[in-house]
């Protein structure tokens, strides 16, 4: 379930001092723009590592996003929309990334530990079962991912997905239900296929 604490950076996003420090950043003061630096820095780097599925990768996507974020920051005619307007940065640096290089995206299997909200029925602990799973997340359609991310590990409220992915509040639900499907649906057909490898390999021999 999404967490509604008042401590996350995501919950910030209308009070009252992180609005002035936007409009304090977007009037050219840098001190105001580091502290928006160091107050989502790290859930954007979590965000952008998970979406490319690489930690490395995922860091200097967070300093072209957060370059990007300073260079466009004058024409942010709403400050309380800087949190969504913040990750549709880093989505298109992220989609941008995978268009130059036609990158496979997966979301780290650590990531999940300790908890069964994505998992399939069966053992995992297999490297092969391991490597099917990763290919498999990486077949979940793009927006469904990017539900599952926000939702399951950021824990974001289903509002709040909905501004910073672009979609209807009523359809976030709904596409993290469809993404945990096929994510199941991914993995049980690279079973089956890999099976048939195996037995066609075997009927060769």
């Amino acid at each position: 379930m999404a967490k509604t604490g008042d401590s996350s950076p995501y919950n910030a996003a209308q009070s009252p001092s992180l609005i002035t420090l936007v409009r304090r950043a977007r009037d050219g003061n840098q001190s105001a723009f580091e502290a928006l630096y160091a107050l989502y820095n790290d859930p954007i780097s979590r965000y952008l590592s998970r979406m490319v599925g690489n930690d490395g990768v995922g860091c200097e996507l967070t300093q072209e996003t957060f370059l990007k974020a300073w260079l466009s920051l004058p024409g942010l005619r709403e400050p309380e929309r800087f949190v969504g307007w913040l990750y549709r940065i880093a989505s298109n640096c992220a989609y941008d990334y995978q268009k130059r290089t036609r990158h496979i995206q997966v979301i780290p299997l650590e990531t999940y530990t300790g908890g069964d909200a994505l998992s399939v029925s069966g053992p995992e602990e297999s490297i092969e079962e391991v490597e099917l799973l990763k290919l498999a997340l990486a077949l979940v359609p793009r927006i469904y991912r990017e539900c599952l991310i926000l939702y399951e590990i950021e824990e974001l409220p289903q509002r709040q997905i909905a501004e910073l992915v672009h979609i209807k509040e009523a359809s976030v639900s709904k596409y993290v239900s469809r993404g945990k499907e096929k994510l199941r649906q991914m993995y049980y057909q690279l079973v089956r296929e890999q099976n048939s490898a195996l037995a066609q390999g075997r009927r060769g021999q």
